[in-house]
């Protein structure tokens, strides 16, 4: 009788295990199938040097539109582009930023499934020379 029980036990065990780790599999290809989603496409934002231009690198255009936006810190759109999902598998553009006044600027990249901000601060130096 002792065994009957035991084996019944080590039994509903097995079998509320083996339930326990289908349902985890489930849920782990769901979530893998989001990151991917999510991670739709990349971009890159590099100052380039000596110059007062930053270039715009997005790698692997998604298959939905990609809309690009420039605004200030107070949110104004100083600048907007939209490549369509059957352009090139690369974007680059160099951005001239010598007649922006001073500040932060945003670089918003929207996707279907994907944001990406890139944040770019201009800012002015002076320097003293002293000639003889």
């Amino acid at each position: 009788m002792k065994i009957t029980s035991i084996s019944k036990l080590v039994l509903s065990l097995t079998l509320a295990l083996s339930t326990l780790s289908f349902s985890y599999a489930k849920e782990e290809g769901t979530e893998k199938k989001e990151t991917k989603a999510a991670a739709a496409f990349g971009a890159s934002l590099y100052s380039l040097a000596n110059t007062n231009k930053v270039k715009l690198a997005i790698d692997k255009i998604p298959d939905a539109n990609v809309n690009i936006v420039l605004r200030d810190n107070y949110g104004k759109v100083v600048y907007h582009e939209v490549l369509k999902k059957n352009s090139e598998d690369v974007y680059r553009r160099v951005f001239d930023l010598t007649g922006m006044e001073e500040g932060t600027y945003f670089f918003v990249l929207m996707g279907k499934n994907t944001k990406i901000t890139k944040r770019v601060e201009i800012t002015s130096t002076s320097s003293k020379i002293v000639v003889f």
